[in-house]
């Protein structure tokens, strides 16, 4: 497909290339409509009345709205996971983060399971580290850090966090235990989770504020690693090389935002890179996936499923490992809505 009109903030138009050099992957749709829409309501009330074929849905759409003999007649519905996962990432840089103890018991703080199915409602999986839940990389012998205030406590007071001020506040050597987190303010989720786990701390007697930032201003202190906390999340190619976001090379000029650092780790990353046995590069990934998760760079969260919505009249619909791709997809003539 070809670019063809950028309406801002209205649609994104792409035509067919009939000049691909190969026809048979030249796709059968002859143009594509992408709607920018950022209501979600506002987008399932537009595919509600014909005026979408394909949307993705929240999970809140999906086991309400979605789940109706009315849309269920009308559209197909795919549920998978794709290589993504969400995390709120520590910055190393603070010094209230240097201790990997604080790091974990701030994990251990948060109800990842509750948040899972009340806000997910399940339609996800809690994630141990870096890597993609249904890939062979990921290490799925190691297990999640538990919802365990009572061990969390334990930690921060084996790290030296054992008096508390009038306030309540956690001290060490007369410095309170307080950060500020990041998110974004168009994901009414991310707020959802940062307000459950500030009242979680705030018991503990941990002060975390929160900073909802409009995207562009979001991204720029991130990239500025002007920031405690920030909570965002990684999409990933199918073949993994997680280099970019964890190489302490990476820390300055890469993805390594949160400036993780760690020798064993560079070094299985560097010699996954340069293996061309899988099995072994699995077992390097694998490895990698346990340092991180030992030392908690990031507070990993949730792989969610990618929820998509599609009209019965699309056909030829094919869901590949990671999702379908689309060029296959086709209308039969006497379904046809447009010229």
């Amino acid at each position: 497909y070809v670019f063809s009109e950028w309406r801002t903030g209205q649609q994104i138009v792409l035509d067919r290339n009939r000049d691909y050099w190969n026809p048979e992957r030249q796709g059968y749709i002859d143009r594509r409509i992408y709607k920018v829409m950022t209501n979600d309501n506002a987008a399932f009330m537009e595919l509600m009345r014909g005026g979408m074929d394909t949307m993705g849905l929240t999970a809140e759409q999906w086991v309400g709205r979605a789940d109706t003999r009315q849309f269920n007649e009308r559209f197909n519905k795919f549920a998978y996971y794709t290589p993504f996962y969400s995390y709120i990432g520590w910055n190393a840089r603070r010094p209230v983060f240097a201790d990997r103890r604080v790091r974990q018991a701030l994990t251990m703080f948060l109800d990842r399971e509750t948040i899972l199915d009340t806000l997910y409602h399940g339609l996800g999986v809690p994630v141990t580290g870096p890597l993609f839940v249904d890939s062979d990389e990921y290490n799925a012998d190691v297990a999640p850090w538990p919802y365990d205030p009572a061990a969390a406590a334990a930690l921060l007071a084996e790290a030296g966090w054992t008096e508390r001020g009038r306030d309540g506040v956690l001290l060490k050597d007369g410095r309170a235990l307080e950060f500020e987190l990041l998110i974004t303010n168009d994901n009414p989720i991310a707020e959802k989770i940062a307000t459950t786990f500030q009242e979680e701390l705030r018991r503990a007697g941990v002060r975390m504020s929160i900073r909802p930032l409009e995207w562009a201003t979001f991204l720029e202190s991130v990239d500025g690693h002007n920031f405690d906390g920030v909570m965002l999340g990684w999409s990933m190619p199918p073949d993994s090389d997680p280099y970019q976001v964890w190489h302490s090379s990476q820390i300055e000029s890469g993805s390594n935002y949160v400036a993780f650092d760690n020798p064993e780790a560079d070094a299985l990353l560097e010699e996954a890179r340069v293996t061309f046995d899988r099995d072994e590069r699995i077992a390097l990934y694998r490895r990698f996936h346990e340092i991180v998760h030992a030392e908690q760079p990031y507070t990993f969260l949730f792989c969610s499923k990618a929820l998509l919505a599609v009209d019965k009249r699309v056909h030829g619909i094919i869901m590949y490992p990671y999702g379908p791709q689309g060029i296959e997809w086709y209308v039969p003539a006497d379904l046809q809505r447009y010229p």
